[in-house]
């Protein structure tokens, strides 16, 4: 699949430093697919933390970095997939995506793991379903 042909994917959290940073790290190395993710409130940095349990599953966190939702470009994106309990507004005929993945945020790096292996196995089933 050449990146004309390429889908792209936004996820999408509220702080764009916990979940939807490490879905974009998995989904860069699993997906083939122009992946990218945002925050509605935007921490404005990567916990280090964060960085520790990515690097740990053998991620590359180079190009990560906490921003907010760009509404203009949301019409560029083929699905959403959102990683909080929240209410999101996508444009008409978009694939959107809910999955509740618990705030890892002021947590311990055992809970914060577990969080990641879970983003993970959300990251290669919709591997699965875009491979179908």
């Amino acid at each position: 699949m050449d990146k004309v042909d390429k889908k792209k994917i936004l996820f999408v959290c509220v702080g764009n430093a916990y979940r939807s940073i490490i879905a974009e790290a998995y989904g860069r190395k699993f997906l083939d697919a122009e992946v990218e993710s945002a925050g509605v409130r935007p921490l404005g940095y990567i916990p280090s933390e964060v960085i520790e349990v990515l690097k740990e599953d053998g991620l590359e966190v180079d190009g990560l970095f906490s921003k907010p939702i760009d509404i203009q470009k949301l019409r560029e994106y083929d699905i959403i997939v959102i990683l909080s309990r929240m209410i999101f507004f996508a444009p008409e005929g978009k694939k959107v995506m809910f999955f509740d993945i618990e705030d890892p945020s002021f947590s311990d790096i055992e809970f914060l793991r577990n969080i990641r292996d879970q983003i993970k196995n959300l990251v290669l089933s919709l591997r699965a379903e875009l491979e179908t």
